[in-house]
């Protein structure tokens, strides 16, 4: 009889505890420096890219340093953020998904010698690496609580992990 697990709306087959000897799930304090490795990446890919946009409204180091001057260039200020957080979004979909998908690991994970891989102990597809970009968003809404999960859940899971089906393990 062969059984299911259900995570989110994907279901995998079940594999017993016995066959995933050698397989050390990794908690939140060695996930974490690999999280923020990563983040500092795409910033500084981020950057690179809105350069141009900066440099063509004429925004430096001096634009926004006072409150008056926020007032004053609150649209200019709307517009570098909005374009920003899109660009952001953008790189690290693709970064996140190329990475988990091709080899399990994104940079940060490959300097702390961890990957990712399905609950089944197989590589994850690029399909499961979109998803589990997407739960990283989800995880980041409420405050980043869905990463905060992986602290108290016994899996080691965070919510993006219990969406796509995935832990972190140890390379």
């Amino acid at each position: 009889m062969e059984t299911a697990i259900q995570t989110g709306a994907i279901s995998y087959p079940f594999v017993p505890q016995s066959e995933h000897i050698g397989i050390v799930k990794i908690g939140f304090w060695r996930r974490l420096p690999a999280f923020l490795i990563d983040n500092i990446l795409l910033q500084f890919l981020t950057n690179i890219i809105t350069s141009p946009l900066k440099k063509s409204l004429d925004i430096d180091d001096t634009t926004f340093v006072s409150i008056e001057d926020i007032i004053q260039n609150f649209e200019t200020l709307l517009t570098i953020l909005l374009f920003s957080i899109t660009i952001y979004f953008i790189i690290s979909c693709f970064y996140f998904t190329y990475f988990y998908g091709s080899t399990g690991q994104s940079v940060g994970k490959k300097i702390m010698k961890i990957k990712v891989i399905s609950v089944t102990g197989d590589m994850i597809t690029y399909r499961i690496a979109f998803i589990r970009y997407i739960g990283y968003i989800i995880s980041e809404i409420p405050f980043f609580l869905g990463f905060l999960w992986i602290a108290f859940d016994k899996d080691k899971q965070g919510w993006h992990d219990k969406i796509a089906g995935t832990y972190v393990v140890k390379e």
